[in-house]
């Protein structure tokens, strides 16, 4: 029944999704990342193609239409109004991380037909990789204004969280038990889980509706409880650390973090002495035979290195490799030396400019929003909640293999098309200015209240009231 009616909705809404490619964006991420058709058993269906399909003919075909404001000059060269007008938006926003994962895609296809592996090994995560990838593209051109980008980042973020929010309920209503999120893989839920958390947060603190605020923060709770409850070791190391992240950056830095150590507490205190054991394995890992384990691959992935070192032993291939070079397959449980084995040190700077590169432009972005107006600091939290999910994907990385996840590929679209919206907010907001007309500016304001207060009374310290002339150019 359950899958009857999953059926009915996907094939009323292909026709929306045709006409519509934006609003296929977003269900085409809700069904690649939340998957219900693991709610409805049938986790071999191609719902994902099917959506695809009309998305891709769709964005190609039809496009997206978004606003532009261009400014009509006078005699004298002066701006004295604005017109609208409705244009169609380019499928994909140019950028150096999105070149970046071309080359890397092709890097990926030339090396295949080189190694000496069999290729039908890896096809399916092969075409997998190349699926992600051009959807990412389309993400920065159909998702480039305010309105869109906003509500593609909540799907993204809620797509991915429904499971821990789920989870994080079980362990309220049933008690202390392991979560595993949809894969029933522990160690994956507690790395996609840590990820979005970060970013439903922040979309919170950009929320002005108090109703939605306090359902997203509750949200953010829950998804805390499934990460505790899936005792996978590497998501407790990147959970503390975004936690601690999230705590220092607040404006009341010693009360969040004094919350976070009552948090963390109580749940240690009411969770079960599974969660304890794991935790009190990090500690002592020289005695742990699990890590012992992932000594040695490391070990063995540099060893593969040295034999490979230009192209390495192909792309999907290291287990192969491994279980030809000492025996037994197994991921290497880093991601930073199994991709580097992989790819070689021709390939691997490529991957590993598009995961520091995203956590690296998305930092510049977050310290550069703070200078914006007080109404544009949805910017400074977008790009913050961005960043420390790619910062739990690096530290997670350490322990676990996940080099090609999607919603790591994800969070690089979202960075380029933030990066975008914001540059286009602030010339529509230069144009407005530049024409003289409308309410006044921040500065004029805070002029004028100053300019009010009693000569008596010591002027009070503002903060300075960044300028968007100072930093767009027209």
């Amino acid at each position: 029944m359950r899958f009857a009616i999953y059926l009915t909705i996907l094939f009323s809404i292909l026709p929306i999704i045709l006409m519509r490619p934006f609003f296929g964006l977003c269900a085409y991420y809700i069904v690649s990342l939340l998957q219900p058709k693991l709610l409805c058993w049938q986790p071999s269906f191609p719902d994902a193609m099917l959506v695809g399909v009309p998305l891709v003919i769709g964005a190609i075909a039809i496009g997206v239409k978004r606003r532009i404001w261009e400014p009509q000059l006078d005699r004298q060269g002066r701006i004295v109004d604005l017109r609208e007008r409705i244009i169609r938006s380019p499928i994909f926003e140019p950028h150096w991380l999105l070149g970046a994962c071309v080359a890397l895609l092709l890097y990926i296809t030339m090396t295949r037909l080189v190694v000496p592996y069999p290729m039908d090994v890896t096809t399916d995560q092969f075409r997998g990789l190349w699926k992600v990838n051009f959807v990412v593209v389309l993400l920065t051109g159909l998702a480039s204004d305010l309105r869109r980008f906003r509500v593609l980042y909540i799907v993204v973020a809620l797509s991915v969280a429904f499971w821990a929010i789920k989870g994080g309920l079980k362990v309220i209503v049933l008690g202390p038990h392991q979560v595993y999120g949809k894969t029933y893989d522990n160690n994956y839920f507690a790395l996609t889980s840590v990820m979005v958390l970060p970013m439903v947060f922040y979309f919170a603190m950009s929320v002005k509706h108090t109703r939605w605020r306090s359902i997203l923060l509750a949200a953010s709770a829950l998804i805390c409880l499934a990460v505790i409850g899936s005792r996978s070791r590497a998501g407790f190391v990147a959970f503390a650390v975004v936690l601690t992240c999230m705590a220092w950056s607040s404006r009341y830095r010693l009360k969040a973090m004094v919350a976070v150590l009552l948090f963390t507490g109580v749940a240690l205190a009411l969770s079960g002495s599974e969660v304890r054991d794991r935790i009190n394995s990090i500690l002592a890992f020289q005695s742990d035979r699990s890590a012992s384990s992932r000594f040695f691959t490391w070990e063995v992935a540099i060893d593969l290195l040295e034999q490979n070192p230009v192209l390495g032993v192909g792309f999907g291939n290291f287990e192969i490799a491994k279980d030809a070079f000492v025996g037994g397959r197994k991921a290497a449980h880093n991601i930073f030396l199994q991709n580097l084995a992989e790819l070689g040190l021709v390939g691997h700077p490529l991957w590993l400019a598009i995961v520091l590169g995203s956590l690296g432009s998305s930092y510049v972005l977050m310290r550069w929003a703070r200078r914006l107006p007080t109404d544009m600091r949805w910017a400074y939290h977008w790009s913050r909640g961005l960043m420390l999910g790619l910062l739990a994907f690096c530290i997670h990385g350490f322990f676990h293999n996940e080099e090609y996840l999607e919603l790591m590929f994800v969070m690089v679209g979202l960075v380029v098309a933030l990066q975008v919206v914001v540059r286009r907010e602030l010339y529509r907001r230069k144009m407005e200015e530049s024409r003289g007309m409308g309410a006044a500016t921040e500065v004029e304001l805070a002029t004028a209240a100053a300019a009010a207060q009693p000569k008596s009374e010591p002027p009070k310290r503002r903060r300075r009231v960044w300028h968007p002339g100072e930093l767009v150019r027209g």
